[in-house]
């Protein structure tokens, strides 16, 4: 593990990504070998998600298509409107007829239209709904958009490749990983393409750029001057309620105002360097040196290896190890050993040593390069003999995993032992 590093930008490869679930796509996360938790994002307060809901150029149009409808008696039969009434709507509105077909299918799904099996009317209240009402009509498009919309653009029809119904999915799933990032567009198909099974529809057809006017209209996306396409807030609400469904751990990160040490602690490990140098960047402007150095030792009393470790990363880069802040850490048990590493005149006993290293492979899992940097030859049951004893949650594992992996046998077997001894 890399402080700081992140997994977002790590969407490549992402083949066999989606299985269906009766009428719904979802990503298969053991296809992609995705752990069941993924990085924190930030998302704005609801009243805020629901301006940008009512903002939706695309939701606008969809609107004004259901009112069309009020007062006007028109054609339906097995809930299709006439040849006449299109083209009157379509002139009206200034659009095509198949865009307006479009947009009152996409107003069904919002339910910003009544129908029955001969009658179609705006629904009440259009313009008067709440603020969950607003995003759930919000949500309930984007899901039109992302798995229907395919078929309304092009030249394919209904029913010539359900595979097809993947390909929105599929890249709203590789931009939500890239975060704040986002993806090339010129990735996008590549993207679209892993998601999809059976013969490659994308050597004729590329739905992408339909996609992306429509989640574009939507206010799902934005593509910036040099072609980077990002999701919006909203769009990254919507995604995470989905993956939240599925079972999948995803913490909404607090303001900054709100963040505290151990907030900022538990998310700084999983974010790319971009967004910890933002985040931490905004922390930190918010509080004293002393005061920022003070609360991330405190917030280490209850974390693991990786707080701990994270905290020193935070604590050094930017400035804040005074003297009498490694000095507050030595009365920490859990801190003492880095606390001595940064004083001239301290020095880490053997059980110390034990401890950090024990942090360091618990907190990396590398132990070939770290066992072997950190542990001079010849003093190996040393230290594994003070390790046994350490009162570290994960000493046990990580004695296990070094009795796992380390190249020399006889080094192995004394981990063995040690974990043996540390279990009971």
């Amino acid at each position: 593990m890399t402080l700081g590093t992140g997994m977002r930008a790590n969407v490549a490869g992402v083949g066999s990504l989606f299985v269906e679930d009766d009428f719904d796509v979802v990503p298969d996360l053991a296809e992609l070998g995705l752990p069941d938790e993924l990085p924190p994002i930030r998302i704005p307060a609801f009243a805020t998600l629901a301006q940008h809901a009512r903002a939706s150029a695309l939701l606008t149009k969809a609107k004004q298509a259901a009112t069309w409808f009020d007062g006007r008696e028109v054609q339906v039969e097995d809930y299709q409107l006439s040849t006449a009434d299109v083209a009157a709507a379509s002139v009206a509105l200034g659009c095509s007829g198949r865009e307006f077909l479009f947009l009152i299918e996409l107003a069904e799904e919002a339910g910003f239209v009544d129908t029955t099996e001969d009658d179609l009317k705006p629904a009440a209240g259009l313009d008067d709904d709440s603020d969950e009402e607003t995003v759930d009509a919000w949500d309930a498009a984007l899901e039109f958009v992302l798995v229907e919309s395919v078929w309304w653009d092009g030249e394919l029809e209904a029913g010539v490749d359900p595979d097809l119904g993947a390909a929105g999915p599929a890249m709203m799933f590789g931009l939500f990983l890239a975060g704040e990032s986002g993806l090339p567009r010129k990735e996008l198909p590549d993207l679209v393409r892993s998601g999809l099974t059976g013969e490659d529809p994308l050597t004729t057809y590329d739905p992408v750029p339909a996609l992306l006017d429509r989640l574009g209209g939507l206010g799902a996306v934005e593509i910036d001057d040099e072609g980077i396409v990002r999701l919006t807030p909203l769009a990254l609400w919507a995604m995470r309620e989905r993956y939240v469904a599925l079972g999948i751990d995803i913490a909404v990160l607090r303001p900054a105002e709100q963040m505290t040490a151990a907030d900022l602690l538990a998310a700084g490990p999983s974010l790319t360097e971009e967004e910890l140098d933002t985040e931490s960047r905004n922390w930190f402007a918010l509080r004293s040196p002393q005061q920022a150095g003070e609360e991330l030792l405190a917030a280490t009393a209850t974390g693991d290896a990786v707080d701990r470790m994270f905290a020193v990363h935070l604590i050094k880069s930017n400035g804040l190890g005074t003297e009498q802040l490694w000095r507050s850490a030595l009365e920490m048990p859990e801190m003492r050993p880095y606390a001595k590493v940064e004083l001239s005149d301290e020095e880490p006993d053997v059980a110390e040593l034990a401890w950090l290293l024990t942090d360091v492979l618990a907190a990396t899992g590398d132990v070939e390069e770290s066992f072997s940097s950190a542990v001079p030859a010849g003093r190996e049951q040393e230290i594994f003999d003070a390790m046994w004893r350490l009162p570290h949650p994960e000493v046990a594992e990580v004695l296990a995993m070094i009795g796992e992996e380390h190249p020399d046998k006889k080094i192995a077997k004394a981990a063995r032992k040690a974990a043996f001894k540390a279990r009971s």
